[in-house]
């Protein structure tokens, strides 16, 4: 028999908080765990994946991170990646990066160089575990963070729906487990949301994939500046499922920056 104390002394680093570019989420109770999963929800260009690169990019320290982007191409991600590192447009950075301006090259090669990219656009969780797998030998340890880009990208094996969502999310819990990394999975929302222009419940997630994260975020665009992060769920904290708790973040879509 293990008592409760001892199982935790054996564990330090489970459920520790990871670092935040966003100062105002410690006050709303927002706080991705290591050995846990968060889901993030939101439209069709809603500002999922510019979120979670977000955090994978700008976090200080930085947090040891293998990103799994099935939804984004590399042009995509890295021009939109370099555009917030830089501040500046995405259409002039791609433009330089094109170019083959070694300044710019650099600033994405020193602001990226903590991230473990992985871009099978098909990916089975077998494949995720191995990359993780792969990443801890070149690495000496397992990854502290994990991003899902995003979940119904995840090979289905011909099946769709919530149990093959939710088995999905089961094996990703599992992974947390295994690794003691956080898991965090980017996901759809319902029709009547696709707009992204209202909060949006946890009842608007695609598939109802919310009972295995501990932490559900939506986010939805309040004006052209603003971008609405609501607290859904939280296991560890304050939360309304109907979507009406959370911060705004100032955003600039053209520049992919954030600030909290």
């Amino acid at each position: 028999m293990q008592t409760l104390s001892l199982a935790m002394k054996a564990s330090p680093d489970e459920g520790e908080a990871l670092p935040s570019p966003f100062f105002q989420f410690e006050a709303y109770g927002i706080r991705h765990r290591r050995g846990q999963v968060s889901l993030v929800a939101a439209a069709s260009g809603g500002g999922k994946s510019a979120y979670a690169t977000h955090v994978a990019v700008h976090s200080r320290p930085k947090i040891p991170t293998l990103y799994c982007s099935a939804d984004s191409d590399k042009v995509t991600l890295g021009t939109r990646v370099a555009a917030s590192i830089l501040n500046q447009r995405v259409d002039e950075v791609e433009g330089l990066l094109r170019a083959g301006d070694p300044a710019t090259w650099r600033v994405v090669d020193e602001g990226t160089d903590h991230i473990w990219f992985y871009w099978d656009a098909n990916p089975s969780v077998e494949d995720i575990q191995n990359e993780a797998v792969a990443y801890a030998y070149e690495m000496g340890e397992w990854p502290h963070l994990i991003v899902v880009d995003n979940l119904i990208n995840i090979d289905s094996q011909g099946e769709a729906g919530h149990v093959q969502k939710d088995s999905v999310m089961h094996w990703l819990q599992q992974l947390a487990n295994l690794t003691n990394a956080h898991v965090l999975v980017l996901h759809h929302v319902t029709g009547q949301y696709e707009d992204g222009l209202i909060p949006i419940p946890k009842s608007g997630l695609l598939d109802k994939v919310a009972k295995r994260p501990r932490l559900v975020l939506t986010l939805y665009r309040v004006s052209e500046i603003a971008l609405g992060v609501r607290v859904v769920k939280n296991s560890s904290g304050r939360m309304d499922p109907a979507g009406n708790y959370g911060p705004d973040l100032a955003i600039n879509f053209e520049k992919a920056w954030m600030k909290g």
